[in-house]
């Protein structure tokens, strides 16, 4: 008895092992398959840079993402788990990176629907502008109408019908373009489906009684009403501009001067009715564009804030701490200090990532530029922490990249609650001519120009911080001033792109 007992144990513990084996291999090749996907989307980004810089940065963003998540050490963390049988901690790591490579998925997919957007919007644009040249050429034949003498006015006929074909061509894309729409969103129309359905019953019982002939007439006229009312105000308005036209082309024939300008007039009334619908669109997907940049800034700024305050804490700490115990174990301060710039450089690729959502945007050059700035200051502050180098300078950097932070979040912040406010008074707001033509920026002029005063402030104070430095070394021997140099160089850069990025305000250039 004692012997089968083991027996089963030992087959038991076998059995177990070898499945706990099998998991591990396939944790493994999953694994290297992952690190191969993130060094083709590297290869795929290094190569669309220049043909596709969208998809490259998109690419980009996700490969931060990646980086950011740390998903090729956890993949290597699960299979240590699954080798020590650790099989409840695997299971929760492996649901966590799941969550993580559907985000990532999403992520990707965005690029779909991006292009999407963009495409809908030059479509629009193409729209908005064969609909100006056909406004123009009915103002211009109205014109045409009221100089023109009586006898001569049905000359003036065929020109009305050539207007009105090239509104019906128009009128047939735009309704190609939101059928498309409507089928993309919400699928096939189902209520028109049955209702066709009802129609072909009614037909297959033509002729049997009047009755029947009457409900299929109704059925008829309903479906007509439904698809009437199925219909944007654009189309709508459309449709009623190419039924002016057609009784404009029988006031003309008729050489009734009075009722054909009515009729062309009522028909530029539609055309420009169409024209607002239209520029309301094109506003609404800027807005919709501008609402989720702003969301996904904000979140990443707030993150960022977050963490430098944590490291500048810490690192006031350990000044304090130095200060007050001098023989403290300078290895454990080296071991803290490099923590710190670890966190610090968490927030430099998150950094990264911020700056791949305001480039793709291309609106809000300030901010950029105060990025690159904080970016810059975040790598020194890096850096004197891995040296070791805590100190009042070390903290005064740190005030300076949360300084920064602090401003961009509150401008974000900003803009997403003007963003909300023209959202809600959309329908309130009168049209303007061309309002639709100008895309909103992401960041209003004046947030900028903040931005922009605060970071020629930090310039000014960076310099004479560098000349304080100089002036303590530069007597000393064997002095390496390469550091000093370079930091030059890039202090030269900050200040020539601020004084570029003004131009740029001053000329109305954003992109």
């Amino acid at each position: 008895m004692f012997y089968r007992s083991a027996f089963l144990t030992v087959a038991i513990i076998f059995v177990a092992s070898l499945y706990a084996q099998e998991l591990t291999d396939k944790q493994r090749s999953l694994a290297g398959r992952y690190t191969q996907l993130e060094q083709i989307l590297q290869r795929l980004a290094e190569t669309s840079a220049t043909s596709d810089p969208q998809r490259a940065t998109l690419l980009n963003k996700v490969l931060l993402e990646s980086r950011d998540k740390l998903l090729v050490q956890r993949f290597d963390t699960l299979i240590n788990t699954l080798e020590r049988r650790q099989f409840a901690d695997a299971i929760s790591g492996q649901t966590n990176i799941e969550q993580d490579l559907l985000a990532l998925l999403r992520l990707l997919e965005s690029a779909d629907r991006i292009e999407r957007r963009e495409a809908e919007k030059e479509q629009i644009k193409e729209f908005l502008k064969e609909l100006e040249e056909l406004l123009q050429s009915e103002r211009t034949l109205m014109g045409q109408t009221r100089q023109q003498e009586a006898r001569n006015l049905p000359l003036l006929e065929q020109e009305q019908r050539d207007i009105r074909m090239r509104g019906q061509t128009l009128q047939d894309r735009l309704d190609d373009y939101e059928g498309g729409t409507r089928q993309n969103e919400n699928g096939a129309d189902k209520s028109t489906e049955s209702q066709e359905g009802q129609s072909q019953e009614n037909q297959s019982q033509e002729g049997q009684s009047q009755e029947n002939q009457s409900q299929e007439g109704q059925s008829q006229e309903n479906q007509q009403q439904n698809q009437t009312q199925q219909q944007t105000p654009g189309q709508q308005a459309l449709q009623r501009a190419l039924e002016r036209m057609r009784q404009a082309e029988q006031q003309l024939q008729q050489a009734e001067r009075d009722g054909a300008i009515t009729e062309q007039e009522e028909a530029i009334a539609e055309l420009q009715r169409l024209k607002e619908e239209l520029e309301k669109i094109l506003r609404q997907l800027r807005e919709e564009e501008l609402m989720q940049t702003l969301e996904k800034l904000e979140e990443r700024l707030k993150r960022m804030l977050r963490v430098e305050q944590a490291i500048r804490s810490q690192t006031e700490r350990l000044i304090n701490e130095l200060a007050s115990e001098p023989a403290l174990d300078q290895r454990q301060i080296k071991i803290r200090a490099d923590r710190l710039g670890i966190d610090q450089q968490s927030v430099i690729e998150e950094s990264e990532l911020a700056l791949l959502l305001l480039r793709e945007d291309g609106t809000a050059q300030a901010m950029v530029e105060s990025l690159l700035q904080a970016r810059f200051d975040m790598s020194e502050v890096k850096n004197r922490l891995e040296l070791t180098t805590l100190d009042t300078v070390t903290l005064r950097i740190e005030d300076t990249v949360i300084e920064a932070l602090l401003e961009m979040l509150e401008a974000v912040q900003a803009a997403i609650e003007e963003a909300r406010e023209r959202q809600e008074n959309e329908d309130n707001q009168e049209p303007q001519e061309g309002a639709a033509m100008a895309e909103e920026p992401l960041i209003q002029l004046l947030a900028e120009l903040r931005m922009i005063r605060s970071m020629q402030r930090r310039v000014n104070e960076r310099t004479k911080r560098y000349d304080d430095e100089i002036q303590q070394v530069i007597e000393k021997p064997d002095v390496d001033l390469d550091p000093f140099r370079q930091a030059v160089e890039e202090l030269a850069r900050q200040q020539n792109r601020i004084s570029r990025i003004l131009h740029e305000l001053r000329i109305g250039r954003t992109r």
